[in-house]
Parts: C-alpha cells; structure tokens; sequence
C-alpha cells in the first residue's frame, strides 16, 4: 500500500481517540459533509483521503472546512488514483480510534447528533460491525436523477429490522462502524478496481468473524447519479462481480447473480442491454419499469465476465 505523499493536520489535539471518521474522495468534494460533522464529540478525529485528484482548489476547501469542524482532522493525499479499497486500508492504517466509521464523500447525515448516536452505540453494544442505514432525506429530487433516487430509495434505504434479515448484503461501506483490530484481520479486497461490490464483498468475509449489527441511525446518500452514469457504472462493474462469485459462491442466490446466469445463455444480451438503456433513459416511462430496465440492463453485463 504507496504511503501518503502529503499529510495536512488541522485542529485541536486530542488525548483519546475513540472514533475515527474515514472518508476517501476522488474529485468530489466532501466539504459538505465536513459541515455536518461541525462541533463533533469529544473523542472523535476526522480522517479523509484525496485518492489521486490532483485538484489543489479542492484539496484547499477540504482543509478549510475540516478546520471549521472543531475536531481534530488529517487529510492525506495521494498523486496517483489507487481505487476506492485501497483508499479504505489507508485510511485504516491512518486511524487511530477503537472504532472506525466510514463515510463517504458525498454522504449527509440524517441527525443533528448523529455522530453521539454512534457513540451511544458503541457504549450501550460495543459492536465488532454495525451498520447505520442509507436513506434519501436530504437528497435533491431532479429530472436527471429521479431513476436513481428510485431505485436507491427502493434497494437500500430500509429500516434496521428489515436489513438484519440478510445483514451482510444489506451492508454498504458508507456510515459503517467497525472495531478497528478487526479490519487488521479483514481488510478490504484491493483487488477491486472501479466500481462496484467491494463492500459486500468485505461484508460476507466480515461476517465469517463477527456479527454484522443493523441500527438505525442513518445517512443520506446525496451524491445520485444520472442515467448515463447509471449505465457506465453498471458496464464498468462486470468483473468486480465476477470477482464477488469467484470468491463467495453463497453469493450466487443474490438476484442479480441468478438474471445473469439465465442471460449467460441467451445469444441477444447485446439488443437487451440497448432495449434496457432506451428504456431506462425515457424520462416518460413509469419509474418501476425504467428501475426494471437499469437492473436486467446491469445483469447482462455482469453475464459478459461469468465463466
């Protein structure tokens, strides 16, 4: 793993850490969510990750804004762009808290007190892996979006009773706490590139050591996407998937994994996938039927990278 090119260090000094809030960033800037996290708790230090962007303006409002938080706070840089994993164990390695929590860039928490929540959390359960739950509170509904917030709101903001029901695919990497000593033991898979499925990739080995804990204390996800991006994520992610099944065959029971064993086998994945962009990019579609389009659209890429 390289070693930082630059480490900035604002903010108080603190005696104890107990939490560290990690966020890794790639041309997004996470100085909105830094703004969430103003006057955090005693005992909290904020550690974020510029993965590669080579934008110093960016990398100067990241440094103000963690400044203004109160907390202690250390952003580190890197010049080249090492994926999303990579970036999480440099993190980890950088952390000096009991307990890690991840949160990404373009994340928002739902609760003024979110980050004592978490503390409460650790104090009442002293959890080894818990996750706090996605939801779209505070994300803007927009034309170019409204497929992603869909579908987001219908996948992956549920309530912690319904996601305990399969707790490590219902676990993302974003507003999840760890006991740092366990991803000594369970690190995530660099090996991933791009995106796609590293975090649940790392959920089902983690949960081989630990039970993963569903809380409600959720996150906004602001960061939605436009039905192009959608689409180039979804091309992009085929061998991330693969990656996922070579190495979990219990993944194989997921929905995507079975559609795209059936589309395996069917010669036109070609005019299905562009039958499924079309259909996904009419913005006079009913929203059901495009979020249909974007999953059978994404399960026949996978289908290209299966053996």
């Amino acid at each position: 793993m390289p070693s930082p090119d630059r480490i900035i260090r604002v903010g108080p000094e603190c005696a104890r850490i107990r939490l560290s809030v990690l966020t890794p960033f790639y041309r997004d800037d996470p100085s909105p969510l830094l703004e969430k996290l103003h006057n955090a708790p005693d005992g909290v230090e904020l550690v974020l990750l510029d993965d590669g962007s080579s934008a110093p303006a960016l990398l100067a409002n990241v440094v103000g804004a963690a400044s203004r938080t109160g907390a202690p706070a250390r952003i580190l840089s890197w010049d080249n762009n090492q994926g999303r994993a990579a970036a999480r164990n440099a993190l980890i390695e950088a952390a000096q808290g009991e307990y890690v929590l991840f949160l990404d860039a373009d994340m928002a928490p739902d609760a003024p007190n979110f980050l004592a929540r978490w503390l409460d959390i650790i104090d009442a359960q002293a959890p080894q892996i818990a996750f706090g739950g996605l939801s779209v509170k505070h994300a803007t509904r927009a034309r170019e979006t409204a497929l992603h917030y869909n579908m987001f709101a219908h996948s992956d903001c549920h309530d912690a009773a319904r996601r305990a029901g399969a707790p490590a695919q219902s676990t993302a990497s974003a507003n999840l706490l760890v006991r740092r000593e366990l991803l000594a033991a369970v690190p995530f898979d660099s090996g991933f590139t791009g995106w796609g499925f590293e975090d649940t990739e790392w959920a089902l080995r983690a949960a081989a050591h630990a039970p993963i804990v569903h809380v409600d204390n959720p996150a906004t996800h602001t960061g939605l996407d436009s039905v192009d991006t959608l689409l180039r994520k979804s091309a992009e992610a085929g061998p991330n998937f693969a990656r996922l099944l070579a190495r979990h065959p219990q993944a194989e029971r997921f929905a995507a994994a079975r559609t795209a064993r059936v589309l395996r086998h069917t010669p036109a994945r070609r005019s299905l996938r562009s039958m499924c962009a079309a259909i996904a990019r009419g913005e006079r579609a009913p929203l059901p039927l495009r979020r249909m389009a974007l999953k059978l659209y994404r399960a026949a890429h996978f289908a290209e990278h299966l053996p």
